[in-house]
């Protein structure tokens, strides 16, 4: 009896370690409706010389730590807001920039519904996967002078 529990307790162990990470790496669903710009796409766009509005909705902290190069960091909550005060025009290409797409798919939808024609979203994630060089909020500080 004692080694069928021991068994038993081994085998839940195992079961908990494995589905553990998948449990913390839930992520919002990608907006339906919302148009994919992929990341091979928008580094060629960007080589190209194509104005582009990158703006990342992750928070503060995520877009510190790394973002895509020249992008801007508003987090999703600020975006409508902060869209106004920077006085964009409607015909600006603007790709909106998060982790796995749901966030930035739900910001390119809000993006549509204020009026901006040309909104994307692009997945940072596939960004990396790709290869493709990430800033981050130190590189940006200007050089200090003795």
């Amino acid at each position: 009896m004692k080694v069928n529990r021991g068994i038993g307790v081994c085998v839940f162990v195992l079961v908990l370690w494995a589905v553990a990470p998948a449990a913390g790496q839930h992520h919002a669903p990608v907006a339906p409706g919302a148009r994919e710009t992929g990341a091979a796409a928008l580094s060629r766009d960007l080589d190209q010389g194509k104005k582009i509005l990158i703006i990342d909705v992750r928070a503060p902290e995520e877009f510190n730590a790394g973002h895509i190069p020249g992008a801007v960091g508003i987090p999703i909550e600020e975006l409508s807001k902060r869209i106004a005060e920077m006085k964009v025009s409607k015909d600006t290409t603007i790709v909106t920039v998060c982790d796995h797409g749901g966030r930035s798919s739900r910001a390119a939808l809000e993006l549509e519904k204020l009026g901006y024609k040309t909104s994307s979203f692009c997945r940072l994630d596939a960004w990396k996967k790709e290869g493709h060089r990430l800033e981050k909020a130190e590189e940006k500080a200007p050089p200090e002078h003795p």
